[in-house]
C-alpha cells in the first residue's frame, strides 16, 4: 500500500526526446522502493512495460547507456511508458537488515505494489511484464497471482525449475556471507553473464556492479526452492522466452517445460547462438529489443 511518505521527483525533458522521472515509492514504514519512468511525451501508444532485474544488479541495468543497448529506450520508442525498479535490498531501494530475508515473496510484494503505481500513473489495468535472471523467477508468480494484470510476459534468461549449472557450493558460501550480503569482483561479469557483449558494454558493467557493488543473498537463495511458480497454467497472457546457448542457468528443457505448463497457447521461444544470460545487452541485443516491441505490439492491440 503507499504510504504518504511516498516522493515524487519532477519530470525531466532530455534532449533526446525521452522524458524521465523518479518516485521513492514507500510501501511499508521502513520499505522505500526505487522507481524510474522513461518515456517519450505525447507518443505513449502501447501498454505500460515493467521490468524486473536480476540478482546482483538493478534496475540501472536496463538502461545501459553504451552500445545502443537501452532496453528502456527502445520499448519507449516504439510507445510505451517503461517503469524500472529496484527490488528491496538492491539499489537506491531500502536496503534489508538481513540480505537473507529478500525473497521471492517480498520481490513479489514490491511487484504488486508497482503494478498499483502504474495503474495510478497511466490508467492502464494491464502491463507487459519482463523478467531477466532473479526476475524470470518472480514475473511468473506474479503472472499467476494475476493474470487479469498482466497481458504479456517477457523472460530473459529463463529460470524456472532448477539451474543448468548445479549451485550447491556456491549457495554454501553463499549462507555465510556477513548479514546476508555478497560481492561480485569485475572479472566475473564477462565470463559468467555476458561472453558475447561488446568491450564497452562489458566495461561499463564492470564498474556498475563489480568490486563494490553489495547484493543481497536471499535472492540466490531461492534458487534452492524452485519452481516458485505453483499454478502455471494460470498464466493467461502471452508469453516470450528468450535464452542463450551460452547461459550457464538456463537450459532448453527447462524453457520447454515452462511453456508446456502455462495456461496459454500464445508462446514463443528465440534461442539464440552464441549468448550467454543477458541477451538483452549481448551480441543480438537488437534482435531481443525487436521481439520485446512486437510482443508489446501484439498485446497492446489485444485490448
Amino acid at each position: 500500500m503507499q504510504l504518504e511518505k511516498t516522493r515524487r521527483g519532477p519530470e525531466f525533458h532530455q534532449d533526446s526526446g525521452y522524458s524521465v522521472r523518479e518516485t521513492l515509492l514507500r510501501i511499508e514504514p521502513r520499505v522505500d522502493l526505487y522507481i524510474r519512468e522513461k518515456w517519450r511525451a505525447g507518443e505513449e501508444s502501447k501498454l505500460p512495460v515493467v521490468l524486473l532485474h536480476g540478482a546482483g544488479m538493478d534496475s540501472t541495468g536496463f538502461d545501459v547507456p553504451v552500445g545502443n543497448t537501452s532496453l528502456v529506450d527502445a520499448l519507449a520508442l516504439n510507445g510505451s511508458r517503461t517503469f524500472v525498479f529496484d527490488f528491496r535490498g538492491h539499489g537506491r531501494s531500502s536496503r534489508a537488515e538481513d540480505g537473507g530475508s529478500v525473497t521471492v515473496a517480498s520481490s513479489v510484494a514490491d511487484t504488486l505494489e508497482v503494478l498499483d503505481f502504474v495503474r495510478e500513473v497511466t490508467g492502464s489495468e494491464k502491463v507487459v511484464l519482463i523478467g531477466e535472471s532473479y526476475g524470470t523467477i518472480v514475473a511468473p508468480v506474479v503472472a499467476e497471482q494475476k493474470p487479469e494484470r498482466i497481458a504479456g510476459l517477457a523472460l530473459l534468461g529463463l529460470i524456472h525449475s532448477g539451474s543448468a549449472t548445479p549451485l550447491d557450493d556456491f549457495l554454501a558460501e553463499l549462507r555465510e556471507a556477513p548479514s546476508g550480503y555478497a560481492f561480485t569482483t569485475e572479472e566475473e561479469w564477462p565470463e559468467v553473464f555476458i561472453p558475447s557483449a561488446s568491450p564497452e558494454v562489458v566495461a561499463w558493467h564492470q564498474a556498475q556492479f563489480g568490486t563494490a557493488y553489495a547484493y543481497p543473498v536471499g535472492p540466490y537463495l531461492e534458487v534452492a526452492k524452485l519452481p516458485h511458480t505453483r499454478a502455471p497454467e494460470r498464466i493467461a497472457g502471452r508469453v516470450l522466452v528468450i535464452t542463450g546457448d551460452q547461459d550457464p542457468y538456463a537450459s532448453e528443457a527447462d524453457t520447454s517445460g515452462f511453456l508446456a505448463a502455462v495456461g496459454t497457447r500464445q508462446t514463443q521461444h528465440i534461442h539464440q547462438n552464441g549468448v550467454g544470460h543477458l541477451p538483452y545487452v549481448e551480441k543480438q541485443a537488437l534482435e531481443v529489443q525487436k521481439a520485446l516491441c512486437e510482443l508489446i505490439d501484439a498485446c497492446s492491440a489485444q485490448q
